[in-house]
């Protein structure tokens, strides 16, 4: 056989008659040429019938053949199918039997002194390829959280937050004293004339603190099995309490338990003042502009210090109309920072699109004039709710109090109101 020579062949049936030793050459001899078939022609069914035939007339013991005969048909359907799927034997027919002499020559020796039959498998080995991979059960739900761990929610940040007034507390019950000029003025005067006399008014408020919390519930086993859950659980916790925050400072119904918002301290556009029927081809920078010059003109009392606007809100949509796809006689952008950074900042105003203002509405005011306290900054607290302890569950809260106000005399620095409305307002009258 190819992987042992003659020599060693003769060695291994050294114990065996004469008659034995004649047989095994010539069994030798027949299977280096089936081996030669298999090589070249992967076996097909006629050539395996072929090698059968001088097999049949070469043996006499017909047991010995009837067993080599079917175990070489099914060497070769084997064969047959590996050759239809474009596979090779990964190791020849030769050193397999070879190996199998080897390792079992004293059964082979048993097996021809009392004329019985000794059987041995032909293995045949394919190529490794994805296909051969499998579960043989479904794979554990949280296979895919330790393979892949979950990452923080990819929450917005965009907040008014940072445009406020913002003081640190430890009064509960913040109290907060305005003073308004009442009447009388100075005034020039002649010797010996009476002063002039003036007067005013003070008038004291509170603001009371209000309560933002929220809290998840979790098993130690979870915390155990998942990388990074708790870490991903007080995040969210910390960036929805500065989202929800933000949108009540903006937007709050002011009705208890929810503070007032800006957008509701707000007032509306009122038709038919000094700015009405002074721009012709109104775009929304005129709109704008002259919400802030409303607020700017409009005071509390006579000599008010104005109020300066900080920061104008727009819907994404209109901001994206008005600012991003607007475009001069040219065809080039009128605001290429509003595409560039997603933004617009004329005289100190900064223009923002934002998801918290309704379609078609804009939003002008001065952000200065909103107090937000830090009364209990934010804190996390971990503990147990009833038997969670003995469930191997706890719970993780997020909390803040904080004041959100608009001093009285303040209220006037913020207008909200449509786009459509401020702009007929202000729209010239064409004369024909």
């Amino acid at each position: 056989m190819a992987n042992i020579t003659d020599a060693q062949f003769d060695d291994q049936i050294k114990d065996l008659s004469e008659e034995s030793k004649a047989t095994a050459r010539n069994v030798r001899e027949q299977l280096k040429g089936l081996e030669s078939t298999l090589k070249n022609e992967l076996v097909a069914p006629d050539a395996v019938e072929k090698q059968l035939e001088t097999l049949k007339e070469t043996l006499a013991d017909k047991a010995v053949v009837d067993k080599l005969e079917d175990q070489l048909k099914h060497l070769g359907t084997v064969v047959s199918k590996m050759k239809l799927q474009g596979s090779q034997l990964a190791e020849t027919l030769n050193g397999q039997i070879g190996k199998q002499i080897e390792d079992n020559k004293a059964e082979i020796k048993k097996a021809y002194q009392t004329k019985g039959v000794f059987e041995f498998e032909v293995k045949v080995a394919g190529d490794i390829t994805t296909g051969s991979q499998s579960f043989p059960v479904a794979a554990p739900a949280l296979a895919g959280t330790q393979m892949a761990p979950p990452a923080n929610a990819n929450l917005r940040t965009d907040s008014v937050l940072p445009l406020c007034t913002t003081f640190n507390t430890n009064q509960a019950a913040f109290p907060y004293t305005e003073t308004e000029p009442k009447d009388g003025d100075y005034a020039f005067q002649t010797e010996g004339a009476a002063k002039a006399q003036i007067d005013f008014v003070t008038k004291t408020r509170f603001a009371e603190p209000y309560t933002l919390a929220a809290w998840e519930k979790l098993t130690e086993q979870s915390v155990d099995d998942i990388p990074f859950l708790q870490s991903v659980a007080t995040d969210l916790l910390f960036k929805k309490h500065n989202l929800k925050k933000s949108k009540a400072i903006l937007n709050g119904d002011g009705i208890s338990p929810n503070p007032k918002g800006a957008t509701v301290y707000a007032g509306a556009w009122v038709p038919g003042g000094s700015l009405s029927g002074t721009v012709s081809n109104v775009n929304i920078m005129d709109v704008i502009n002259a919400m802030i010059v409303k607020i700017y003109t409009t005071a509390s009392y006579t000599d008010e210090m104005p109020y300066m606007a900080n920061i104008a809100m727009l819907n994404p949509i209109d901001f994206f109309t008005n600012f991003v796809a607007a475009k001069d006689l040219n065809g080039l952008p009128l605001y290429p920072t509003a595409s560039l950074f997603n933004q617009v900042t004329i005289g100190g105003v900064t223009i923002i699109p934002s998801l918290d203002i309704t379609a078609g509405k804009v939003f002008v005011g001065d952000m200065t004039r909103y107090n937000v306290s830090n009364y209990k900054s934010y804190i996390v607290k971990i503990g147990w709710v009833n038997d969670d302890f003995i469930k191997n569950q706890f719970v993780i809260l997020g909390e803040s109090r904080f004041h959100a106000f608009v001093r009285k005399l303040d209220e006037i620095a913020f207008i909200y109101d449509d786009i459509a409305t401020i702009k007929t307002d202000i729209q010239a009258v064409v004369t024909p």
